[in-house]
């Protein structure tokens, strides 16, 4: 497959996916390749235009770090700390053009441990649960398996920027 990775060049989520989409053999798109299978967003701060989600033959995954549909929004992991939640997520969703609202691909639960801070929450734990969860999404898409599962709009949070 051909991935396109899209959203904050030069994190740590960034260039782990890019190591974790070159260790499962894929191709990372670049301006010689005339399509993509597949766009990837490990951390996207600002909106991504519809144009750039429907490029990909496949579509584009989403990364967001909350037990999706719950904690829909930016700051997930901090609204998590702020409420005492007993836990987050990593999750990989298909995006359709509204914030945080497409299918699950995959996803983990992920404990959160409060003798850290949310920052060492996110490098310890939400960090490598990203890579963990995108890898099995390749490994499934690339055998034909594409899971979609809706969110129920009924159990949904959405929380704003802290």
């Amino acid at each position: 497959m051909v991935i396109k990775v899209i959203g904050e060049s030069g994190t740590e989520a960034y260039n782990k996916a890019i190591e974790a989409i070159k260790e499962l053999g894929h191709a990372i798109w670049d301006d010689s390749y005339y399509y993509c299978d597949l766009a990837i967003a490990p951390l996207a701060t600002k909106k991504i235009p519809d144009s750039v989600l429907s490029e990909p033959l496949l579509g584009t995954l989403i990364f967001h770090p909350s037990p999706l549909p719950y904690g829909r929004g930016a700051s997930s992991i901090r609204w998590a700390y702020k409420r005492h939640e007993p836990i987050t997520a990593a999750s990989w969703f298909w995006a359709n053009g509204d914030f945080d609202a497409g299918d699950i691909c995959e996803s983990e639960i992920i404990k959160i441990d409060y003798s850290l801070s949310p920052r060492e929450m996110y490098q310890r734990h939400v960090l490598p649960a990203l890579i963990r969860t995108l890898k099995r999404s390749l490994i499934n898409i690339e055998k034909g398996f594409i899971r979609r599962v809706p969110q129920v709009d009924e159990y949904s949070s959405y929380d704003p920027r802290l």
